[in-house]
């Protein structure tokens, strides 16, 4: 899947650089003290068949990165550069290393998923994970080595065609120690989600009332098996029902957007000025029942759903 014309202005990508993020820190140290450093700033890949996929834009190894050691089952914090801005499900992977977790460029069928976040509904409303920072806890039966810990969020706010699927993506290098003897199922990157894959080119805006997140099954990795996990999202009409890996939620710095389900009407919270929208908020679109003029900035129209002060 190729950028659509829309997001190929050069002038539009650096209005809205300040609308993306990426992953930097683990347990609140320095940027990129383990985490690779990509070449891109904090724009997001769009090729789904690009091995930018692995570990962003230039990141494909990590020969300056230091490497973190923790003891499987430990949980650590990663660390964002600004909090998630666009809806969509945040995904965690490892990936076995063919030699140091340094000069491994993550190719070859040595990935599997241990945990993911989507959309929680409720009362016909959908809230998505979007935070500044975000606990993952390492599968306590992971095979001891070296690894590459990769955080995937995916930004589905502009729905497809009219727009493509934001991936912003970042890879830790880790020496896990005191492993266990799990064997998952692993797979390939690229390869692991498709360009038409439901799960990043769902309406979020029209009769949006369940979600299947995107890719491979989760892979629990507590055992000496694979443990699979189901991984489908989906909502009752009287309750919603959420069968993911991890029920935690994170507290730093979040940031919450909510959408009406099964209508095309999207609110959104802010603490901008009740003059009109902030910076890089929304500022129109199709159902939007908020500010139609910007505190700051011009109204853009994205696409016939989203208008953005930039």
């Amino acid at each position: 899947m190729k950028i659509s014309g829309i997001l190929a202005s050069g002038a539009f990508l650096l209005q809205t650089a300040s609308a993306h993020y990426i992953f930097q820190t683990i347990n609140g140290g320095p940027a990129y003290q383990y985490f690779r450093t990509n070449t891109n700033y904090n724009s997001p890949v769009v090729d789904t068949t690009s091995n930018d996929m692995r570990c962003n834009v230039g990141a494909l190894t990590g020969g300056s990165t230091q490497t973190l050691t923790i003891s499987a089952g430990s949980k650590i914090t990663l660390g964002l550069d600004t909090a998630v801005y666009h809806n969509g499900p945040i995904l965690f992977y490892l990936g076995r290393a063919s030699g140091s977790a340094q000069s491994w460029d993550g190719s070859g069928a040595n990935w599997f998923k241990f945990e993911q976040r989507g959309p929680t509904f409720s009362g016909g409303s959908v809230t998505w994970p979007m935070s500044v920072s975000y606990d993952v806890t390492i599968p306590s039966g992971v095979p001891s080595g070296q690894w590459l810990l990769r955080a995937e969020q995916i930004g589905i706010h502009n729905p497809y065609p009219a727009g493509d699927p934001q991936f912003y993506i970042g890879c830790a290098q880790l020496e896990i120690t005191n492993g266990g003897s799990c064997s998952p199922s692993y797979f390939s990157i690229p390869g692991h989600i498709q360009a038409l894959d439901p799960g990043i080119t769902v309406n979020i805006y029209s009769n949006f009332n369940s979600y299947t997140f995107p890719g491979p099954a989760v892979q629990a990795c507590t055992g000496g098996g694979g443990n699979p996990v189901t991984t489908t999202t989906t909502r009752t009409t009287t309750a919603a029902t959420q069968t993911t890996l991890v029920t935690r939620t994170t507290t730093a710095a979040t940031t919450t957007r909510t959408t009406t389900a099964a209508t095309t009407t999207r609110t959104t919270t802010t603490a901008g000025s009740s003059g009109g929208s902030p910076l890089y908020g929304q500022c129109g679109g199709i159902g939007w029942t908020g500010p139609t003029s910007c505190a700051a900035g011009t109204c853009k129209e994205l696409n016939a759903y989203y208008s953005q002060c930039v």
